[in-house]
């Protein structure tokens, strides 16, 4: 049986197209179970749940850790967190990271009904495996972040626009732009979709052009006003060893060139699909933000399921015609391409379990470390380097944060000025001032009390 027998074979079969989707759903659901309930908890979790428990209370509450207006984010995911039942701050913490897996696992099958559509079954099966396994997809389905919410969004949207909902792929295109402002041009695609080829491929090489014109003429520009600072600094001429070392860890050398193929065969058959323009439109601004392995990887995430879709149409459309053009090594051909997707598959899987496992140990200890200065005595006022994750775990603490920048007599003098009976230092803070790994508190009038997890307690004593 070769990949073209096997489309028409899945096309009269509809239970086979279910048990292998079905398969696919399982496979990623598998990868994150063992990841689900863990102690781990990242500064920006902390803070979307800290508000999310605000507005459980009251629906115009959206303060942050430090009493302002939170506006970095819209609010919807916050809104649906506030949803779920809050029983104790644990609770919550595994509450919210069930909603993200299946909002994860949800994406996983929009993908194929998508690729579905565009190409047929196979391809949809080929790109929901490849989602299914995804290193980067897997990784953010277990952390409480906007990543995830609004690539399901964004792709539900997409699938709405592309079985022809109009009406329904505004709505939750509104909601993937409630979920994250970068989401913006999801909702330009039907306008895109009316354009001639040779209309909207001008603007997009304009837009390129305009984006490269004002990183390079920025400095020549007036600040802009302090609320859109955050905004306007951040697109920026690409790192392209960051570039090029993203795409190899997440994606691969194998899935790298089948979604070229994939690509270079969607344009000339002139497959311009809503997912065509999505890709487009949102890699170009993709390209010009930063690119820091790791670290800002998720700011590529809402172009995965498509590319994937695009790497399963081009391992597809090569096996296809190998086999077209060698007829009597059709079974060789489809052998070949069915090990490249089970060795993409095992790789991946494998890839999404270590990283998984390692981050499963970072940031963790704080509902130990907050547990244990609640029986202290008060006043609990605290200055640390992870305030949100400290005031996460109760809100009722005098939290002070640490700058990454001062020194020791610096803190010294803040902690006497604001009244800080306890010191928190954590060696998971990426704000941290670096002395604080080696400096020795015991000899400058701290005394401590608490060490566990590499979260150590201090209590300040006086000179």
């Amino acid at each position: 049986m070769n990949f073209i027998k096997l489309k028409y074979n899945l096309r009269s079969n509809t239970i086979g197209i279910w048990i292998i989707l079905t398969l696919c759903l399982v496979l990623g659901t598998a990868i994150k179970l063992k990841f689900l309930f863990q102690g781990s908890l990242w500064p920006d979790e902390a803070l979307y749940l800290y508000i999310a428990r605000n507005l459980s209370s009251d629906l115009t509450n959206l303060t942050d850790i430090s009493g302002k207006i939170f506006y970095h984010n819209p609010p919807l995911l916050m809104y649906l967190l506030s949803l779920l039942p809050y029983n104790n701050a644990a609770d919550f913490v595994n509450a919210s990271r069930t909603l993200i897996v299946f909002m994860g696992i949800g994406t996983i099958a929009i993908t194929y009904f998508i690729g579905k559509k565009i190409y047929n079954p196979i391809v949809g099966l080929i790109a929901a495996a490849f989602l299914a396994v995804c290193p980067l997809t897997n990784w953010s389905s277990i952390r409480i972040l906007t990543d995830i919410p609004v690539v399901f969004f964004i792709y539900l949207a997409i699938c709405l626009l592309v079985y022809d909902k109009k009406a329904a792929f505004y709505f939750f295109g509104a909601c993937a732009v409630l979920t994250k402002y970068s989401a913006f041009p999801v909702l330009l695609l039907p306008l895109i979709m009316r354009l001639k080829p040779k209309t909207w491929a001008i603007g997009y090489a304009g837009l390129f052009v305009a984006l490269l014109g004002f990183i390079l003429g920025r400095s020549y520009l007036p600040s802009p006003p302090q609320w859109i600072n955050n905004f306007y600094y951040y697109f920026q001429i690409p790192d392209v060893i960051q570039l090029f070392k993203e795409t190899e860890f997440f994606m691969g050398y194998p899935l790298f060139v089948f979604t070229i193929i994939g690509i270079l065969f969607t344009i000339k058959e002139k497959k311009y699909s809503s997912l065509f323009h999505w890709i487009v439109l949102f890699g170009i601004f993709r390209f010009f933000l930063p690119w820091v392995i790791f670290r800002v990887s998720r700011y590529t995430l809402p172009l995965y399921p498509g590319l994937l879709i695009f790497a399963a149409y081009g391992c597809y459309r090569s096996a296809q015609l190998l086999a077209l053009k060698w007829p009597k090594y059709s079974k060789w051909v489809t052998l070949f391409f069915a090990a490249a997707i089970a060795g993409v598959l095992f790789f991946h899987t494998s890839k999404s379990i270590n990283m998984m496992r390692q981050t499963s140990n970072m940031f963790i200890g704080f509902d130990k470390a907050v547990a244990f200065l609640k029986s202290q005595p008060e006043p609990h006022t605290i200055a640390t380097a992870s305030p949100r994750q400290m005031k996460y775990y109760e809100p009722r603490f005098d939290i002070y944060d640490i700058n990454a920048n001062i020194s020791p007599d610096e803190l010294r003098v803040f902690i006497e000025d604001k009244n800080i009976h306890y010191l928190t230092i954590d060696l998971w803070s990426p704000h941290l001032p670096v002395w604080c790994r080696t400096f020795d508190f015991s000899k400058n009038s701290y005394s401590l009390i608490y060490s566990h997890e590499k979260v150590f307690i201090f209590k300040v004593l006086k000179k």
